[in-house]
């Protein structure tokens, strides 16, 4: 009777314990505070006159996957895109929509949910810009996730220099 009950107790902790690591890595340490996330508001630099715009939308409620898909975006242009970036060609901006002076984005991008954005610029004119909704469904998977913004950075560049 006595190794029924410390079994029943052992099993019923691994359980309690299970569910705190879960709720750990859901709302723990891996988001950023809000105090962060304005930090990183304030820092971005003005969009490129000539050249391509990644935008990742954010909001000051920032679940694990939103961070998650911030890193990707980050990591998808430095790995394919760095010299780009180096060159002045492409810049990553992160945008607090919940800022009110970047709430102008939510109508000019017809944002639903946060997104990326890519846009192309000439000469201080937008020419055409691509809301890249399906990162929801990808964010999850790392190499899918980079490979269709890829794509679709490879595609908008394409049509500006074909």
């Amino acid at each position: 009777m006595n190794a029924k009950k410390i079994v029943k107790y052992l099993l019923l902790s691994i359980v309690c314990l299970g569910f705190a690591l879960v709720g750990y890595q859901q709302f723990g340490a891996s988001a950023p505070s809000a105090a962060e996330n304005l930090d990183v508001a304030t820092t971005v630099a003005p969009k490129l006159k000539d050249g391509l715009n990644v935008y990742y939308f954010y909001g000051n409620q920032r679940c694990t996957t939103c961070v998650r898909m911030e890193k990707f975006t980050q990591k998808t242009l430095m790995e394919n895109f760095f010299k780009e970036v180096r060159d002045g060609e492409m810049q990553l901006n992160l945008v607090n929509v919940d800022l009110a002076e970047n709430q102008h984005y939510i109508e000019d991008y017809e944002l639903i949910f946060r997104s990326v954005v890519i846009s192309t610029s000439k000469e201080g004119v937008e020419t055409e810009w691509r809301r890249l909704d399906k990162i929801w469904e990808l964010a999850n998977n790392e190499v899918a996730f980079q490979q269709y913004l890829t794509e679709e950075i490879e595609a908008i560049l394409g049509q500006t220099h074909g």
